[in-house]
């Protein structure tokens, strides 16, 4: 083969690579141009996205709560954070297609006289769909707390209305500034002179020994309580009793307190504590009532008939009395509820994040509807 033929067949093979590479690029842009103009709709549909958003830093998802099925709405009710104000709001004000049905006196309660009795029952039959103090009492004991409501609301219900039934128990609670819940417990215990020594405090099967869980005074009639002589008991439950009652206190042995020092128990109980809350459909904070109410509503799909009443400080109990305590009193409380000042914080704005989330869906809507 001579020179000039050899050169102009790799002129033809330059060519041939030239036009390959060339109409290859052009195919690799078109296909990139396509998938983008389709990608593009997924990715303006923010509400689309947001649905899909894993939960598992804010907790925050809708659970439209399904009435005729098996979900099952399980409050937790921690002393003196606004419960019953809540509780009653549930039996009360929803909007449902079968409200509530309360009586006036059905119950009688020991040293109480009569309690009224309500029935929330699922539109279709006489299955409930509410588990709380007015509905059913305090079948699981005295405002039962996390350790026990678990260990007893599925045997409850089993018992109840038979064992083989699916259902989906849908935990809810009030939580409270810390401060302020404190100063309302310690005057509750001087009005009413009790410390709620119903309570079963069950965990493991059981409740506590007595010396697991000595009894912080030997008299019963404690209307006559001291401030000193309240925060003198270390095994009083007042202190950080929102932690323990949101956490699972079987990861630290129960009420044994041998074993484990004070700061990993608490370190145990508080990271306990928040993830329970985090995994709970909801929870309310007392202090931002209308936000609490906007809350559940978006999140079950379900309207209340009346606005929740936000009280101003001079209205309740703590605010009337906290400026009577002095700067180191008021130091001691802050100390002795330290795990429910971090428990408040993270949960005021985990809080905020899922009321963020849900307006941000709601403008999202809006502009949907008005373009």
């Amino acid at each position: 083969m001579s020179l000039s033929c050899l050169g102009c067949n790799l002129k033809y093979i330059f060519v041939a690579v030239l036009f390959v590479s060339f109409t290859t690029l052009m195919f690799l842009t078109f296909k990139g141009v396509m998938l983008r103009s389709t990608v593009v709709p997924i990715r303006r549909n923010t509400v689309a996205v947001l649905n899909r958003t894993n939960p598992s830093k804010t907790g925050w998802r809708e659970h439209k709560f399904d009435m005729r099925g098996n979900d099952v709405m399980v409050f937790l009710h921690i002393q003196k954070t606004g419960g019953t104000i809540f509780g009653n709001h549930l039996i009360k004000d929803l909007d449902i297609e079968r409200p509530c049905a309360c009586t006036k006196e059905s119950r009688r309660l020991p040293k109480k006289g009569w309690s009224r009795v309500c029935h929330c029952f699922r539109p279709d039959s006489s299955r409930i769909w509410l588990f709380s103090r007015f509905h059913l009492g305090w079948p699981c004991g005295l405002h039962a707390d996390w350790t026990e409501h678990k260990e007893c609301v599925p045997k409850y219900m089993n018992k109840r209305e038979g064992r083989n039934k699916l259902r989906k128990f849908i935990y809810i609670t009030i939580l409270r500034e810390p401060v302020s819940r404190f100063v309302s417990e310690f005057y509750f215990v001087l009005r009413k002179g009790d410390m709620w020594r119903g309570a079963t405090l069950r965990c493991n099967g059981r409740s506590p020994t007595k010396e697991e869980l000595p009894p912080c005074f030997e008299r019963e009639n404690l209307s006559d309580i001291t401030f000193e002589e309240f925060i003198g008991c270390p095994w009083n439950l007042a202190f950080n009793r929102q932690t323990r009652m949101l956490a699972d206190l079987r990861r630290v042995n129960c009420y044994n307190t041998t074993g484990i020092s004070t700061e990993k128990r608490g370190k145990v109980m508080l990271e306990s504590a928040m993830r329970n809350l985090r995994e709970m459909a909801f929870f309310g904070l007392t202090e931002y009532q209308e936000e609490s109410q906007y809350l559940f509503e978006k999140t079950f799909g379900l309207k209340f008939h009346d606005p929740f009443t936000q009280f101003n400080l001079s209205e309740t109990t703590a605010g009337t009395k906290t400026p009577k305590f002095n700067s180191s009193m008021l130091s001691q409380i802050k100390a002795l509820n330290s795990l429910d000042l971090k428990l408040y914080e993270f949960a005021r704005d985990l809080f905020f994040k899922r009321s963020k989330r849900f307006r941000k869906t709601d403008r999202i809507s809006m502009k949907k509807r008005l373009s």
